[in-house]
């Protein structure tokens, strides 16, 4: 289950950061035709990453390692890695799920092709960024090379 978990979360870490990227180029290049199909990508990626909050609230609980960290969390706190895994990295990914949806529901409230495209920008911009400040870079592309 474990293995299953981490190697379908460690796909779709791709796939949110290439849908996200994909978005902000959209938005900076079609800000006068933004229409549907583009407002479509944002949806894709507010449903990506909240995939990916379930695979990872789903690891959070069935990996060892997480689960030895939680039993001792004063130790845990103590250290940095640990304390990256088991507390930074989830709750700056529940920013980035949180500032996915609203981005995701501002941009279907916008009233003109100009505002989608900006709403799209800067929230696509914020999701990626809090997602890219916690994600253990070494382990992701290490998964690809090894």
């Amino acid at each position: 289950m474990y293995g299953i978990l981490i190697k379908f979360h460690n796909v779709f870490a791709w796939l949110v950061l290439a849908t996200g990227l994909f978005v902000i180029v959209k938005a900076l290049t079609a800000k006068a035709t933004w229409g549907p199909g583009e407002s479509s990508w944002v949806r894709r990626l507010t449903m990506f990453v909240h995939l990916q909050l379930v695979a990872g609230l789903a690891l959070w609980f069935v990996s060892p390692t997480v689960a030895q960290a939680r039993s001792a969390m004063g130790a845990t706190m103590k250290d940095a890695a640990l304390r990256r895994v088991v507390v930074e990295h989830p709750t700056l990914m529940v920013l980035a799920v949180i500032a996915a949806t609203v981005t995701s529901v501002m941009v279907r409230k916008a009233p003109s092709s100009e505002a989608k495209a900006s709403k799209a920008l800067v929230g696509t911009a914020i999701t990626l960024l809090l997602a890219a400040a916690v994600i253990p870079w070494q382990r992701l592309v290490g998964s690809w090379t090894a």
